[in-house]
């Protein structure tokens, strides 16, 4: 063996050596173990279901609430970002992918010397690297992870995107509806001061009973600004999620109309399959997979890589030269590279990759746990508002009954004012509380839809 080729031989041998006696551990985490765990939490729900419908928001029979969550859809900032991650990481899986494949370029020059005319060159280089331990693969394989967690994040902006508007809008109904009670009583109150200066004309009321009358609807009167502001910001609040200016929604929205309330009957069981199909919790588990594969990509990384290389090159005076084939020179390359000391780099990155793993399997259990409280509160508050929502109408019924015995009593002189301000107030306030509550029920309904990825 000649002197030149020992040192070669020396060093090959040693990596060869190195990498027979390093470890042979898994160049992998299997996410599924972790995954199936905080999937045990699920199973507690009845698995019978049917498909999942997207368009949640049609139950509620509100073409212009389902039009702005369209028009959000188009226009909306955060979901522009958000398809913009996908974008980013698709392109990022193309360049994983790319890693698998051999590359290829190639090169020509012209170089013109005193006295012995023009050279010509071009030449063509291939590489290609050996992919024994799974290394480039396990990169390509948590990139199209990512993209698939990037996808699910987008429809989790989405969802979201569509929650935000419909629980704007009956806000806005909401705040229409108050704004619409309280002109209500206004001009009810109105009535009963020109009632009370009647009958001080005709000595039947005292100047009490008038300024009493008037500091009523006084109270009432100050409420309507503040209610005129809620309207105005509810709008503001629609414009921002659909991409439009403040005045943009003024004409479609100006139209007061009841509180949008879904349809149909409430499936008291959840499946579970639908919870794994709320689109957070699919991206964090497209998460674990990605850093499954790169705690692989780390440990790969501690091997030996083998590169295979290549070129053809040809030179001349002229074009014909190029074109023959006696002037063709070729070569072949195969290298091996191993870390023989690296300050342990490489191992640290493994623990790296380690806690990352780690923490994207405690961040999928915490999607589970927020996925079934979503559930289990929004169950609960649309359990007592359903129980709720019948007395309180019935105490709506009651308190105006109270109102009008109050104003014959008050009129035949058996009862005094302050029982007719007392039944007024109580209609007011039994007016609000109802519309609070349907209101509160369609939130509730809105929140669980989306806490369960869509209808059931």
């Amino acid at each position: 063996m000649s002197l030149r080729l020992r040192p070669v031989v020396l060093t090959v041998s040693v990596c060869l050596a190195l990498a027979a006696c390093a470890p042979m551990t898994d160049t992998s985490k299997t996410p599924n173990a972790a995954v199936q765990t905080a999937n045990k939490q699920l199973a507690t729900v009845k698995t019978n279901r049917a498909p999942i419908q997207a368009a949640w928001w049609q139950k509620f029979n509100d073409p212009l609430m389902t039009a702005l969550i369209q028009e959000a859809w188009q226009a909306n900032p955060d979901l522009a970002s958000a398809q913009a991650s996908v974008k980013s990481a698709r392109a990022q899986g193309v360049i994983a992918g790319a890693s698998l494949l051999p590359s290829l370029s190639s090169s020509g020059s012209a170089r013109t010397a005193n006295g012995s005319g023009t050279s010509l060159s071009a030449g063509m280089d291939a590489s290609w690297e050996l992919d024994f331990f799974g290394a480039n693969r396990l990169a390509n394989s948590a990139a199209q992870s990512d993209v698939k967690a990037a996808e699910a994040g987008y429809e989790d902006a989405k969802a979201s995107l569509a929650a935000e508007v419909a629980s704007a809008y009956v806000n806005l109904r909401l705040a229409q509806a108050r704004l619409g009670v309280a002109q209500q009583n206004n001009k009810s109150r109105k009535e009963t001061v020109n009632l009370t200066s009647l009958r001080q004309q005709a000595g039947l009321s005292s100047g009490l009973e008038v300024e009493q009358s008037k500091l009523s609807l006084g109270q009432t009167q100050a409420q309507v600004p503040a209610l005129e502001s809620a309207v105005a910001r509810s709008k503001y609040a629609l414009a921002a999620l659909t991409g439009k200016t403040p005045e943009a929604l003024d004409q479609r929205l100006k139209v007061a109309k009841l509180i949008p309330n879904a349809t149909g009957r409430l499936s008291s069981d959840i499946p579970a399959n639908a919870l794994r199909q709320r689109p957070d919790i699919r991206a964090a588990e497209y998460r674990v997979t990605a850093a499954s594969a790169r705690v692989g990509e780390a440990k790969a990384n501690l091997y030996p890589s083998f590169n295979l290389g290549g070129s053809l090159s040809l030179a001349g005076k002229n074009l014909g030269d190029l074109f023959d084939i006696n002037n063709l020179a070729r070569s072949l390359l195969t290298s091996i590279s191993a870390p023989l000391f690296d300050g342990r780099r490489l191992q640290q990155r493994v623990v790296v990759q380690d806690a990352a793993y780690e923490q994207a399997v405690a961040a999928y259990k915490k999607a589970v746990l927020v996925a079934l409280q979503d559930v289990a509160n929004n169950y609960s508050t649309i359990a007592a508002l359903q129980k709720q929502q019948p007395l309180l109408a019935q105490n709506l019924q009651l308190a105006r009954s109270a109102e009008n015995l109050a104003r014959l009593s008050y009129n035949a002189g058996t009862a005094d004012f302050q029982n007719v301000l007392d039944a007024q107030r109580s209609v007011l306030s039994a007016q609000e509380s109802l519309l609070s509550a349907q209101a509160d029920y369609s939130l509730a309904l809105i929140s669980l839809y989306k806490a369960v990825g869509g209808s059931w």
